[in-house]
């Protein structure tokens, strides 16, 4: 919509300094667009360096029973086979035969060094006697559950066995070998195990405490993670942090056969005596996303506020725009257009009025013939009128009370002239003010809106 100014030279200038503005405009929303593409390419690389390296979030938790770790054990002089027996803590170590046999989780084949990649670099690998105690499966194909630590098991012996006399039986040991153990979770492939060398005939306990580490899972890149339950989760990464220690058998009057005693036991577990079950102590720890999504967005949102608020400060806020997507386009009360009133009055110099000085007179004189009312022209409160009432009317206001309004004879055509042509001149400055404005307002603050069908 074109409105058509009342001073086409102002407006000139006005639309000069309008294009300048534009300019300096775009510059500053280019310089802003940079610094937010900046900004959000350096928190999306935040966030994705937090999703690959989360922080970790440790939990402590009891649980009734755990999974019993596997071992592999080498020696050359392991040629008997290994013997593996379940029983209570207090079960004392002579009498270890007197615990449950748990011979089912043990293979009965021979391996070698050579099924061990952790074994390379050590001599005479084929001439290594290697056996698996794997708690996850019986060995013998029987359907069996996985070994466990519970209420009734606390620790697991397994006596190694050798052909050759270990002379154990005497004060003062004679003949001694090393042997090799790893253990392994059941996540993991015995093949896969670091070995530990130790020298036997000796009498060995590992204590152990089991670390769960649970994934990351898809809703943490929003919520950041670090919680979750305690229960056992097949899905998590788990972890032994152990600790060894192995003393020589002088004078333990066994069998001179057995070289090594070896024995697993939980390294923190403590008996509930209000549910008579043992409590086993594990480390649960859960992948934390330090810079999330939402931290994402909070950080962009109030750096676009900011460089927001001081484009605002340097050029002003943009139009007034009351009415939004529901308004428009779901429930369409928007309204109509508007078309401003252009009066019909003309912007005309001083040089113009002084050559025609009738003619705002002539236009008074249509709207109050001389013939009117004397009450009607001269603005009296209910006085009769002939005056459109269209036309403002000093009636309106009235007289105030306590003001002097002096009385005579205004039928005077000299005097009815000039309150005519006064009364036209203050119309058509209102008229061309209000004109103004509304162009300023359209430019600055008002936005078009398309006429409604």
């Amino acid at each position: 919509m074109v409105v058509k100014s009342y001073n086409g030279d102002v407006l000139d200038e006005y639309d000069l300094r309008r294009a300048k503005e534009n300019r300096v405009k775009l510059a500053i929303l280019i310089v802003i667009g940079v610094l937010i593409a900046g900004f959000a390419t350096w928190n999306i690389w935040r966030m994705v360096q937090a999703i690959q390296s989360p922080v970790v979030s440790v939990r402590d938790a009891v649980r009734s029973e755990i999974p019993v770790p596997g071992l592999v054990f080498c020696g050359l002089t392991l040629d008997q086979p290994i013997q593996c027996f379940k029983s209570a803590f207090n079960a004392a170590d002579d009498e270890y035969n007197k615990g449950d046999p748990c011979d089912e989780y043990l293979s009965r084949e021979r391996f070698d060094g050579t099924s061990f990649y952790n074994m390379y670099g050590f001599y005479n690998l084929t001439g290594q006697y290697c056996y698996i105690f794997d708690p996850r499966r019986p060995y013998n194909n029987a359907l069996g559950p996985p070994l466990r630590y519970n209420n009734s098991t606390q620790k697991i012996a397994l006596a190694l066995w050798s052909s050759v006399n270990a002379n154990n039986t005497l004060g003062a040991i004679t003949i001694d070998e090393w042997y090799f153990f790893g253990i392994f979770t059941e996540r993991e492939n015995p093949q896969d195990v670091k070995f530990q060398i130790v020298k036997m005939p000796a009498i060995s306990y590992l204590y152990f405490s089991r670390i769960e580490k649970k994934q990351n899972i898809n809703l943490d890149v929003i919520t950041g993670g670090g919680t979750g339950n305690t229960e056992y989760d097949p899905n998590a990464d788990v972890e032994l942090d152990t600790s060894f220690d192995s003393f020589a058998i002088s004078g333990f009057g066994i069998s001179p056969n057995l070289w090594s005693l070896f024995r697993i036991i939980p390294k923190d577990y403590k008996f509930d005596p209000v549910a008579k079950l043992q409590a086993y102590s594990i480390q649960i720890w859960f992948g934390r996303v330090e810079f999330t999504l939402l931290q994402l967005t909070a950080n962009m949102g109030g750096f676009v506020s900011i460089l927001s608020a001081l484009y605002f400060i340097l050029l002003g806020s943009r139009r007034v725009d009351p009415w939004g997507i529901i308004q428009r386009y779901v429930l369409k009360s928007v309204p109509p257009a508007y078309t401003p009133t252009v009066f019909p009055y003309s912007y005309t110099d001083t040089k113009h009025q002084q050559e025609e000085p009738l003619s705002n007179l002539a236009q008074a004189e249509a709207l109050h013939p001389p013939g009117a009312d004397q009450n009607s022209r001269l603005g009296f409160s209910g006085a009769s009128t002939s005056t459109p009432s269209s036309v403002y009317q000093p009636s309106d206001i009235g007289i105030v009370p306590g003001i002097y309004h002096p009385q005579g004879d205004y039928s005077d055509p000299q005097i009815e002239r000039l309150r005519n042509e006064l009364r036209a001149e203050i119309q058509g400055t209102i008229a061309q003010e209000i004109g103004k404005l509304r162009v300023y307002l359209s430019k600055y603050y008002f936005r078009d809106l398309a006429p409604s069908e």
